[in-house]
């Protein structure tokens, strides 16, 4: 009895180091996946940063004006007429459509008339010696 006890202790203390072990080696490979994410989020803001710079270089007013320059004829370009802008209050409203517009699209005094019929209906001809 006693040798069964101390086999099932054993058994007891092998299987908490394995899991232990395995717990251990599962945080580490946790902490490398951090740690490569970091180095994937440090690489991701310098190229950022260099987009950045790279676009301000090519944002630059004096360059532009030289593409301008350059492509305005290809690209039909025109300036821009002082005269062409407006404030908020210059801008007319757009008018207000009525809900009430029938099934044909033509708005009526309130009510949607039904859509009428396209066929006439003429009375069928009855023959000699049919009921009514």
């Amino acid at each position: 009895m006693l040798r069964a006890l101390n086999v099932i202790w054993v058994a007891l203390m092998v299987a908490g180091a394995v899991l232990t072990y395995a717990m251990k080696d599962r945080a580490g490979r946790a902490a490398d996946h951090v740690m490569q994410l970091r180095s994937d989020i440090a690489r991701e803001k310098e190229a950022l940063t260099v987009l950045r710079a790279e676009w301000s270089v090519l944002d630059q007013p004096a360059r532009l004006q030289g593409l301008v320059e350059r492509y305005g004829s290809y690209l039909h370009l025109v300036s821009l007429d002082v005269r062409q802008l407006a404030t908020v209050d210059e801008v007319p409203e757009k008018p207000v459509e009525s809900p009430t517009a029938g099934i044909d699209g033509v708005i009526t005094s309130g009510v949607a008339k039904p859509h009428a019929p396209t066929k006439s209906r003429t009375p069928a001809t009855r023959q000699p010696g049919a009921n009514p």
